[in-house]
């Protein structure tokens, strides 16, 4: 959603909804305090805000020991609008629908061959995804804020554009964006799969002192949406640093490549990761190899958390329980550090609901200070825009 700044208003509008967005709970009190401004001002946005339906007014708070009147709490109104996730793999499309609180609506996931994927392309294959969530979204009634769509390999998130993608067969600059934009009248983001990962986490946790996260996005797959291709163990990584998504500056951080990589197919040392190949100590050893790296970038960048993604129970308890010993024994000193190694919470789901969540973290983010302009929506214009349901034609 694009935001202009065409008035101090405007920045405090943006500032209240975020803050609202973010403690899922707040009175006009607090954010007065913890936002330096007017009460005055909070109460006359925060009306405006429940006169347009974006916000609503929820159950009332305790009161002080000195008695007095009850706070009353303010949330974002969840059901105002809804957002779309699609995942896009070699094997299979995953797609999802949330409200503004985060809440599934709707979920689904269907395979792809490599017939299909021939015939139909990366963007094909999105509108497959596409075409379901607009059903549910119409069903339920509810108007698409956008919908983001997480794949494997480097994307510019800006332009829109897939750089490269070996999983889908993309080895040149592909203008995704620009491809899908003559069908799609909503905004699209488009986003790097293992950083889905964290967008997903950080949405369900809502801890804004998580600051240095990683998630590692690990899949047994096929190689490419190929007949006959092989199996191999996938490795990708998302990374928040100081809070913020760390994309690097041509957005290929995450990329990984074993530092016992001999020239051999696969990211792994001696294609030992080859599906066909893994079987009792083989999984030990690629397991070994990658928790190492994994305890390193704990260390070195002083990591708060890693997020295991994309195995089955068995084999993510298996590499945590490897990660976790790998990060004490390669930790130089003896004072201990804090930091947990977990599962990834939604399983097969966690890319695609990432990808929604990137769209709502968006829609509450802060506008840039260069937006400002004078003549674009206001934020309350941008917002309330969101109510006219904006689809599609075929």
């Amino acid at each position: 959603m694009i935001k202009g700044i065409n008035s101090p208003a405007d920045i405090n509008v943006s500032r209240i909804l975020r803050i609202i967005w973010q403690h899922k709970g707040i009175s006009r009190i607090e954010i007065a305090a913890e936002l330096g401004i007017d009460k005055s001002t909070v109460t006359k946005i925060t009306a405006t805000l429940i006169d347009m339906g974006l916000i609503c007014e929820t159950s009332h708070g305790t009161t002080g020991p000195q008695g007095g009147r009850k706070p009353i709490f303010l949330e974002i109104n969840g059901t105002y609008a809804g957002v779309g996730g699609i995942e896009i793999s070699p094997e299979r499309f995953v797609c999802c629908l949330l409200d503004l609180h985060g809440v599934v609506l709707f979920q689904q996931q269907e395979q792809i061959s490599p017939e299909l994927y021939k015939q139909l392309g990366c963007t094909g294959i999105f509108f497959k995804a596409f075409d379901l969530i607009i059903a549910e979204a119409e069903k339920r009634n509810i108007s698409l804020a956008g919908i983001g769509v997480g794949i494997p390999g480097i994307v510019d998130t800006e332009k829109g554009v897939i750089i490269q993608s070996v999983s889908l067969l993309l080895d040149e600059p592909y203008p995704f964006l620009e491809e899908i934009s003559a069908r799609v009248s909503i905004p699209v983001y488009l986003e790097n799969d293992a950083r889905c990962g964290c967008y997903s986490e950080k949405m369900l946790i809502n801890d804004a002192s998580m600051q240095n996260m990683l998630f590692v996005l690990t899949e047994f797959r096929v190689i490419q949406p190929k007949i006959a291709s092989e199996k191999n163990l996938s490795v990708g990584m998302g990374l928040i640093i100081n809070g913020q998504m760390y994309k690097g500056s041509e957005g290929s951080a995450g990329e990984f490549r074993s530092l016992l990589w001999d020239g051999a197919a696969g990211q792994f040392s001696s294609r030992k990761d080859l599906l066909s190949d893994i079987h009792g100590a083989a999984i030990d050893s690629i397991f070994f190899e990658l928790a190492c790296h994994i305890a390193f970038l704990v260390n070195v960048l002083n990591l708060e958390v890693v997020y295991i993604g994309g195995l089955d129970t068995v084999s993510a308890h298996r590499l945590l329980e490897l990660v976790t010993q790998r990060i004490k024994y390669q930790w130089p000193y003896c004072r201990s550090r804090n930091y947990v190694v977990r599962i990834a919470s939604l399983g097969m789901f966690t890319v695609s609901y990432g990808a929604a969540s990137m769209v709502i973290e968006d829609l509450f983010s802060l506008p840039s200070l260069s937006s400002s302009s004078g003549n674009s929506p206001s934020i309350l214009e941008s917002f309330a825009g969101l109510k006219t349901p904006h689809f599609y034609s075929k």
